[in-house]
């Protein structure tokens, strides 16, 4: 924001940041499909043996374990959304640039 509280943007700059953010939001996805894969628990081969203390860190593992997993995944989805968002955002506002400039020259610079 300006000081005046006009808003400026650079429509290409707005875009370029929506590509980063989206690129990002791809390395984030694979991070977490890498943490849920290896941690996730395999009921066939329990980390904590098969007897009672096993089966009640598994009770409170894969509950924790399974509500974390969906929270990243969800993160990474909205931060997916974020960088179209915000690409998309570049994409209109450069062509609202172009549609006023064009009813300026069209119009002469008059108000209308």
């Amino acid at each position: 924001m300006a000081e005046d509280d006009t808003f400026a943007a650079i429509p290409r700059g707005v875009q370029q940041g929506g590509d980063f953010t989206y690129q990002i939001s791809r390395r984030l996805a694979e991070a977490v499909q890498r943490f849920v894969t290896e941690t996730s628990y395999d009921p066939q081969d329990p980390p904590w043996g098969d007897g009672a203390i096993g089966k009640a860190f598994e009770n409170i593992y894969t509950g924790a374990h399974g509500e974390l997993a969906k929270g990243a995944e969800a993160l990474s989805a909205g931060f997916t959304k974020l960088g179209e968002y915000i690409f998309d955002a570049g994409t209109n506002f450069e062509k609202t640039q172009e549609d006023n400039v064009n009813t300026i020259r069209t119009q002469g610079g008059r108000r209308v």
